[in-house]
């Protein structure tokens, strides 16, 4: 045998072993993140705001943080509701999390006023005044141990029920409500009637199949991810009330941040969040045409109607100020309002 042939496959074997050790030699030294933080969330995975997250938000975080800032999410609940997620990121066992509307005002409570009922008409409203607000929202979690990563939203929340099409307040004095969100909305609900049934997060779809309660507020995306559709008769889209949300961080994780990567992050801030509002108020749309188009029978209200239940819910504006948001707050905010309707002449 030549000794040709016998050094063509010793070349060849020795290349892909050397190559193997090398692969291997690359995955041993690959370089692990500095900041791995563990982030919570309600939202569930594979649907609305948990595809945007991925998509784009963590893609654009690893950019300007040179891959150095990684998120492990836990999707869906599993490590508790809101509350729970508080308290663990004051024990540092989460660094931050994905915040409901309940969420992120026990985060910064301050932020309520946005969640007043019949306080905006639309969207735009929305955007205009979160962005005249901002800091004030930043420093009033900070001074609370957060850092508002960025703010965005449940978008305008709808009513849904079992038994009854909820327009009138009799309706909602027949209703068996549950409540979830906090104070803000357990009031609201006794404004317009009915007597709130107090439950925590991993108990809402239970309580609803099971025939406990029979009527909430929620998005449509939470609607649909929770599959409570499949048992509800009636959606009643009337904007009773914006719900904000958002990604917060304690502050700890965040102050222990280079400022290089602190300025990145807020350098792309604003452009995600309306990549973040924009999908998710799509999806939310998504979500209410696919429920009807299921069976559920959308619930289409007079003004007149409506006029009724503004009239019950509006004075609690002033009632709540001083009590969960400051009059100042209220009286900013109403400010930057009628300077957009005027503006838009609204």
């Amino acid at each position: 045998m030549k000794l040709q042939s016998l050094f063509v496959p010793f070349i060849s074997i020795f290349l892909l072993f050397f190559s193997m050790c090398c692969l291997n030699a690359g995955l041993l030294h690959a370089k692990e993140p500095t900041y791995r933080w563990k982030f919570a969330t309600l939202a569930p995975d594979g649907v609305g705001w948990s595809m945007c997250i991925k998509e784009n938000l963590m893609p654009a975080i690893g950019r300007v943080t040179d891959n150095e800032v990684v998120f492990d999410w836990f999707w869906g609940g599993i490590m508790g509701d809101d509350e729970d997620y508080i308290a663990k990121m004051r024990i540092d066992q989460l660094q931050g999390a994905g915040f409901s509307g309940a969420g992120i005002v026990m985060a910064c409570p301050e932020i309520a006023v946005m969640e007043l009922p019949f306080l905006f008409n639309n969207s735009k409203e929305v955007d205009y005044v979160i962005k005249k607000m901002r800091s004030q929202f930043e420093n009033f979690a900070v001074k609370n141990g957060f850092h508002l990563l960025f703010i965005a939203e449940q978008d305008f929340d709808q009513l849904y029920s079992v038994t009854s099409e909820l327009r009138t307040p009799a309706d909602f004095e027949k209703s068996k409500f549950l409540t979830w969100y906090g104070i803000l909305e357990e009031e609201v609900l006794k404004r317009l009637g009915a007597s709130p049934i107090p439950v925590n997060v991993p108990e809402v779809a239970s309580n609803i199949r099971s025939g406990v309660c029979d009527a909430f507020i929620s998005p449509a995306i939470w609607t649909v991810g929770s599959q409570l559709y499949t048992k509800l008769k009636y959606v009643n889209p009337v904007k009773i009330r914006f719900s904000p949300a958002g990604g917060v961080v304690s502050v700890k994780a965040w102050n222990s941040l280079p400022a290089k990567y602190q300025l990145g992050i807020i350098s792309i801030r604003s452009e995600l969040e309306d990549i973040i509002n924009e999908n998710g108020r799509k999806a939310n749309k998504d979500c209410l045409k696919a429920m009807i188009a299921y069976g559920l029978k959308e619930v289409k209200m007079t003004p007149a109607e409506v006029d009724v239940l503004k009239k019950r819910c509006v004075p609690l504006w002033d009632e709540l100020a001083g009590r969960v948001f400051p009059k100042k707050i209220l009286d900013e905010l109403l400010g930057h309002l009628s300077e957009y309707r005027s503006k838009n002449d609204i």
